[in-house]
C-alpha cells in the first residue's frame, strides 16, 4: 500500500480532509498527517469539539484499516520535511489561499508548507484543493505558477451530471477527484459511462 501526505490548511470545507482521509485508511495506505492551528479552528466550527485538534483526529481514525502519523505543524524536523523520505504524493485539503501562496515562492515556514515544497522538488504528485471563491486574480496567477510546478489543482466543485440528492453524496465526488488525482482507485461515485 502507499503512503501519502494529507495536509490541512485554515480553509473552509475540512470535511473533505475527513473524508479523504477515511478512504485512504479504509484502502490500507498510511496517511501522514499534517494541520494547521487555522484549519483546527475551522474544524472546531466545521464539525464540531471532537474534530477540534489534530490530536482528536488521529484518535477519531484509530480503528481504520490502515495507520495515520501526526506531524506537528512546527516540526520542522519530522519526517516529511525531509526529501529522503519516500511518499507517494501529498494532497492540501482544504488549501487555504495563504497556503497557497506560501507555496508558489517556496515559502517552508511550518511543516505543511514545507511538506509540500519537497514533493514538488522531488516531483512527486502534488494535489491542491483550493478553497476559495471567487478567486483574485492574485490567486489565479498562484494557482498557475503552480500548476505550471507541477502540482495538479483539484478545485471542490461538484459533478451535478451525477445528479447528487445529498450533501454527502457532493463531497463523495470531490474526494473522488483527488483520488483519481493520486491514481487510486475507488467506489465513491459512478463513473461517466454509467450515466450515458
Amino acid at each position: 500500500m502507499g503512503r501519502f501526505v494529507v495536509g490541512v490548511s485554515g480553509a473552509s470545507g475540512v470535511v473533505l480532509a475527513r473524508l479523504l482521509i477515511q478512504e485512504l485508511m479504509q484502502q490500507g495506505h498510511v496517511v501522514e498527517f499534517v494541520m494547521s492551528q487555522s484549519a483546527q479552528y475551522t474544524a472546531s466550527i466545521e464539525l464540531g469539539k471532537e474534530w477540534a485538534t489534530a490530536n482528536k483526529w488521529v484518535q477519531q481514525f484509530s480503528s481504520e484499516a490502515g495507520q495515520i502519523h501526526l506531524h506537528p505543524i512546527q516540526d520542522l524536523g519530522c519526517a516529511i520535511a525531509s526529501g529522503s523520505y519516500p511518499v507517494d504524493g501529498m494532497v492540501i485539503v482544504p488549501c487555504s489561499m495563504a497556503t497557497l501562496a506560501a507555496i508558489s515562492i517556496g515559502l517552508g515556514d511550518n511543516v505543511l508548507r514545507r511538506a509540500a515544497d519537497v514533493t514538488l522538488k522531488e516531483k512527486r504528485p502534488l494535489i491542491l484543493v483550493p478553497r476559495e471563491c471567487p478567486f483574485s486574480e492574485l490567486h489565479l496567477e498562484n494557482l498557475l505558477k503552480l500548476s505550471r510546478l507541477g502540482a495538479t489543482i483539484v478545485p471542490p466543485i461538484p459533478g451535478w451530471y451525477t445528479a447528487p440528492k445529498t450533501l454527502e453524496e457532493v463531497e463523495s465526488f470531490i474526494v473522488g477527484k483527488i483520488l483519481e488525482a493520486l491514481r487510486l482507485d475507488h467506489q465513491l461515485y459512478p463513473r461517466w459511462k454509467s450515466y450515458s
